[in-house]
């Protein structure tokens, strides 16, 4: 199951909370259906491809208009509503990808953030302004950043507000790859090796070789297991 969504409003592709709930119901959907493949009889040597990939477009952020009209309670829900959204991708069984083109700003950046993969064009932009405005975004980026930047790279991001190229971006752990992701290649991916392997880039310069060569050894078992 390859499945491609499109954060496409028609103008900036920001997170309102119509969008919010559009990708909410559509990962609910399928998780749905990921758990009913999974219980469903089918031969061993059957292979299941399982892949969401998400197409982010000139996606400049939370929708401020909205914003400029809450309550205090219409803003802890619509920050409970980006949380949950993308606290439920990141549950996801099966591999996620963010395929960017263009500005990922904001509350969208912290969406990405959300993503096994981040996949970008190499016009693509990076910020998060929030500080800038006066604001700190509510949906999880200030937290969810651990499992990608170093502390040096997030402090740039959230709190210098600087705007990093894809070509920077990647060069910090921000951008997997800057390019085109091929969907049909990602879908024959393992996701627990995925997220091991990329587990692994992160503290690689934390451990020692033997630490290194165990960890590999464990992944190799993981791939010969599949």
């Amino acid at each position: 199951m390859i499945r491609e969504l499109a954060l496409d409003d028609g103008g900036m592709n920001l997170l309102s909370s119509a969008m919010l709930r559009s990708i909410g119901d559509e990962v609910a959907r399928l998780r749905g259906l990921a758990v009913s493949e999974s219980t469903a009889p089918r031969p061993r040597d059957r292979e299941t491809s399982q892949l969401l990939v998400l197409r982010l477009t000139r996606a400049g952020g939370a929708d401020m208009n909205e914003m400029q009209r809450f309550s205090a309670a219409d803003a802890a829900e619509f920050a409970r509503l980006g949380q949950e959204t993308f606290e439920a991708i990141e549950r996801l069984p099966f591999l996620t990808v963010a395929a960017i083109d263009g500005d990922c700003f904001g509350g969208a950046l912290d969406l990405a953030l959300a993503f096994d993969l981040r996949f970008a064009t190499a016009r693509s932009r990076f910020s998060h302004p929030g500080a800038k405005l006066g604001i700190v975004t509510g949906f999880g980026g200030t937290t969810r950043w651990r499992k990608t930047l170093t502390p040096a790279a997030a402090r740039r991001l959230f709190l210098a507000n600087a705007v990093l190229s894809a070509e920077e971006a990647q060069a910090v752990g921000l951008v997997d790859v800057v390019g085109e992701p091929d969907v049909d290649a990602l879908a024959a991916l393992d996701v627990n090796v995925v997220r091991m392997i990329k587990e692994l880039s992160r503290h690689a310069d934390r451990l020692s070789q033997r630490e290194v060569m165990l960890l590999a050894e464990r992944l190799g078992a993981l791939y010969l297991a599949m």
